[in-house]
């Protein structure tokens, strides 16, 4: 009986600086959405994108926690119109 045998395959892992990985958010930020990084921030923190079912912000909004931006986007008002 032949057994089957698993091939060893390597990953290269390319770690960033949190300089590289918050340039890399803000060309996606603009790809997406025309805008930079702090003023999607800043929109999100706002509620500016509550209301939509969005996979483009959905998917920067995944990346966040890897820029650095993480601390700025956890203090997100809730004190809208005041």
């Amino acid at each position: 009986m032949k057994t089957a045998t698993k091939k060893k395959e390597k990953h290269e892992v390319n770690v960033l600086t949190a300089t590289q990985a918050r340039e890399l958010f803000d060309k996606n930020v603009r790809e997406n959405l025309g805008i930079g990084a702090e003023k999607f921030i800043t929109n999100y923190r706002d509620g500016l994108y509550e209301d939509r079912d969005d996979c483009d912000i959905m998917s920067l909004l995944l990346l966040l926690p890897f820029t650095g931006y993480s601390a700025e986007y956890g203090k997100k008002s809730h004190n809208r119109g005041k």
